[in-house]
């Protein structure tokens, strides 16, 4: 068996050298590890599919835009904080009883716990934006919610950046993160932590709150709306995992009693769990045109017209109502005409022409457009949904 050496400070001339043997993390395993594993690389599959299908219906449409690319950075991030965690699993022991854990060097474990770290943030911080740009592009047109849109990206965008300085530089030298015996300073990292989990939830919120304020005040059948709202309320699955993993995390980081058993706990897996439910969740408002096309009977979108019958819900503007009006009547050419009325007889009578005006079902043309100021929502949704 291969031997570590290790030297603890115990002064500035008596160093007394600790010896911990080399244990192959590979060779341990349990139940629990194996679930932790499964749970980490599952989620992550399952947001590389769901994310595949976003991506495949955005570029067959021709809509894929920033907020497309930057769900797949993320997922990028995603897929390397997998591999990190994977790591971090098996060289810090993770859901294998302390009692059966061997002597072993805790520096590889706190390497990958360092690499996790600033991996985590940037991940949810992309998915947010991207959302963000997402209801901009649905809801912009209103100044009120484009200037909150627009103040919560900067938030979110400048809490990204300060919190990956902070984790990067929270020791200093940084290699004090993982090699606590060095000399150096490092800050509070309890407040950092429980300050960006904190910050997450709250943008959170904020952001469930701007799509359902809006989806009410659409004038959209009820079942419909109750679709946008379920559509967009997934991502509350995400801020409740949020909320599990601030709890964990501050009974962790201040050592406070907790009723989970401490023989092989399997909590670090909610930070996996959070950030795969994140890219998840985003891609589902983005799937749901691609399922209506592909099962149309069970994702069909009604609208109720003026007499209550559920009606055609008519999508094209006023300039393919006409297209469609000349297509179906022929019409002749000036040309055509002037000879057909050279040839007519004149017999004193004045030829009339009759014209006929096509209406949609349920629209009165004859009157004036009393829309309010909120129907450019309401038809920009209409086109998304």
């Amino acid at each position: 068996m291969s031997m570590i050496t290790c030297e603890k400070l115990m002064g500035a001339e008596n160093a007394a050298k600790v010896v911990i043997p080399s244990m192959d993390p590979f060779d341990y395993t349990s139940t629990q590890q194996g679930l932790a594993i499964g749970i980490v690389i599952g989620f992550t599959a399952l947001a590389f599919v769901i994310l595949c299908i976003r991506v495949a219906g955005r570029v067959s449409s021709h809509q894929f835009a920033l907020d497309d690319a930057l769900v797949c950075i993320a997922m990028v991030l995603s897929i390397l904080e997998t591999a990190a965690s994977y790591m971090y699993i098996r060289t810090n022991f993770i859901g294998i009883r302390w009692q059966d854990i061997p002597p072993h060097d805790p520096v590889p474990g706190l390497v990958w716990n360092y690499a996790i770290e600033i991996l985590y943030n940037p991940i949810l911080a992309l998915v947010k934006t991207s959302i963000l740009l997402f209801l901009q592009r649905l809801f912009g047109h209103r100044p009120g919610v484009r200037r909150f849109i627009v103040w919560l990206n900067i938030a979110n965008i400048g809490m990204m950046i300060g919190v990956f300085f902070g984790v990067i530089l929270q020791c200093i030298p940084i290699s004090k993160t993982w090699e606590p015996t060095l000399e150096g300073t490092c800050i509070d990292r309890r407040v950092l932590f429980t300050v960006m989990s904190s910050f997450n939830i709250f943008t959170d919120i904020l952001m469930l709150a701007l799509p359902m304020r809006i989806f009410i005040s659409l004038k959209i059948p009820k079942r419909t709306k109750i679709a946008l709202m379920f559509v967009f309320l997934l991502g509350f699955l995400t801020t409740i995992t949020s909320m599990i993993r601030l709890a964990l995390l501050v009974q962790g980081l201040f050592m406070l009693k907790t009723s989970l058993n401490p023989d092989a706990n399997i909590g670090f897996v909610i930070s996996a769990i959070e950030t795969n439910l994140a890219l998840i969740t985003a891609s589902a408002p983005a799937l749901r045109p691609l399922l209506r096309t592909w099962f149309p009977k069970m994702f069909r979108v009604e609208r109720d017209g003026i007499t209550g019958n559920t009606e055609r819900r008519v999508l094209g503007t006023i300039a393919t109502r006409m297209t469609r009006l000349k297509s179906q009547t022929q019409l002749q050419s000036p040309t055509q005409r002037q000879s057909e009325e050279a040839a007519m007889p004149f017999n004193g009578i004045i030829k009339k022409t009759d014209i006929v005006v096509l209406r949609d079902k349920g629209v009165d043309n004859s009157r004036p457009s009393t829309a309010p100021q909120g129907l450019g929502s309401q038809q920009q949704t209409e086109k998304w949904i």
